[in-house]
């Protein structure tokens, strides 16, 4: 259910048109991807729209196609406060969820049939992503904070800075343990 109440609550924050909610809802986090596009959006909507959780209003404009601005109901407001206050889509079922977040993983899973050349040169690899993303992550936080954007929200980039670090710290770690099996063998 995450989507459509990402939907309520950005419209909460924010009374909306279509194609302004594809470029602002998640763009503290991520950028607009083949996930959010505007046939599932105007999907979701149209069938939120029916169960009468949003309304649209037409904005006339002078010179400019009218836009048809979006509002969360009352309807709308209780469905997303329900959700928020329950304990729906805070576990997850996955056994290791990390797993799934970080798709290198499943290489790594099969790196004894590597080289060790050649995992030197993945690890090398996904240290130079890491620390790219790292740096992106601290970016957004110094202009969300430049922003005054929520404290809750800039708090969910810092996890992720977080996260970034101990993947560094963890691909360093194995980086150091393929050096010391190299002077081993040497």
């Amino acid at each position: 259910m995450g989507f459509r109440h990402d939907i309520l609550g950005f419209l909460l924050d924010f009374p909306s048109y279509g194609y302004d909610m594809m470029k602002k809802m998640f763009s503290d986090f991520v950028p607009i991807n083949q996930q959010v596009n505007e046939g599932r959006l105007y999907s979701v909507l149209q069938k939120m729209e029916q169960e009468q959780l949003i309304k649209k209003k037409i904005n006339m404009q002078q010179n400019l196609p009218n836009q048809k601005i979006i509002y969360i109901t009352p309807a709308g407001e209780k469905e997303f406060f329900n959700w928020l206050d329950s304990w729906t889509d805070e576990t997850d079922p996955a056994k290791f969820d990390f797993f799934k977040q970080y798709p290198f993983l499943s290489k790594v899973n099969y790196f004894k049939y590597l080289s060790p050349e050649k995992i030197r040169s993945k690890l090398k690899n996904q240290l130079r992503i890491c620390q790219k993303r790292l740096e992106r992550f601290q970016k957004a936080r110094d202009d969300m904070h430049s922003r005054k954007v929520d404290h809750y929200r800039v708090k969910i980039v810092e996890y992720g800075i977080e996260v970034e670090k101990i993947r560094i710290r963890w691909l360093q770690d194995l980086q150091d343990e393929l050096e010391g099996d190299r002077e081993k063998h040497e």
